[in-house]
């Protein structure tokens, strides 16, 4: 069991559950975003085809963070997640009041801004009657990122443009739509 936890440092694939676990496809980035300060798109893939280093993902430990590398990843730890393909961070963009659909989200490599979260907290959403706080290859998640009093959940909101099967926001409800806020992650191991 210990081997199937998640460690600061490991890489990952998240798979979003939308339709059903794994129904979703895998969050990835693809093409330059138009949001001020992002570097890249973010959506999910229908598969990894063609997508092998795009979805892939490495788990940091956010600032102020005790963690260090190799340290257990627990449920309610702030991460940040690393693309593993251009190193840019998955980020929520606040700068504007959010749409119906919430707030954008992308890639960033700017990590000093206060309208842009690069660092989300970690929900496990798995029965876990063990009562095990560590994540656990195959658990199910949700990703929430806060920025002063507001918070958005990652979560994939309609039909996806330049290849992707999905596009994905940070949604102002949790788990909005059948699945659509609920993500596996699938430890990569080498």
């Amino acid at each position: 069991m210990a081997d199937d936890y998640l460690k600061y440092g490991d890489r990952l694939r998240i798979i979003n559950a939308y339709g059903g676990v794994g129904l979703g496809g895998y969050l990835g980035v693809g093409g330059e975003s138009k949001v001020p300060s992002a570097v890249d798109n973010v959506g999910t893939y229908a598969s990894l085809s063609g997508q092998e280093l795009a979805t892939q993902w490495t788990i940091m430990a956010a600032p102020g963070s005790s963690k260090t590398p190799g340290q257990n990843v627990c449920s309610g730890d702030q991460i940040r997640l690393q693309n593993y393909q251009d190193e840019s961070y998955l980020a929520l963009f606040s700068s504007n009041p959010p749409g119906d659909s919430g707030y954008p989200v992308a890639t960033t490599t700017t990590l000093n801004d206060d309208t842009i979260a690069a660092a989300w907290y970690v929900l496990i959403s798995s029965q876990n009657k063990r009562n095990d706080p560590n994540l656990s290859d195959t658990n199910d998640i949700y990703l929430v990122a806060t920025f002063g009093t507001l918070a958005g959940a990652l979560d994939t909101n309609g039909v996806g443009a330049g290849g992707f099967k999905y596009s994905v926001t940070g949604a102002r409800l949790l788990n909005r739509d059948g699945g659509s806020g609920s993500w596996q992650v699938v430890k990569i191991r080498n």
